[in-house]
């Protein structure tokens, strides 16, 4: 939790598209899932 958090909170994967987030961190998240052998660098 910061100062810049509102709500923290369990989700599941599935609603990542339906939560207010920037697409950055959606993107991120997604990445962290995939379990990629190395860091998405793009």
């Amino acid at each position: 939790m910061s100062d810049e958090s509102t709500e923290l909170r369990f989700v599941s994967p599935a609603d990542f598209d339906v939560l207010p987030m920037h697409h950055t961190q959606r993107l991120r998240l997604t990445h962290c899932l995939e379990h990629r052998a190395r860091p998405y660098l793009g």
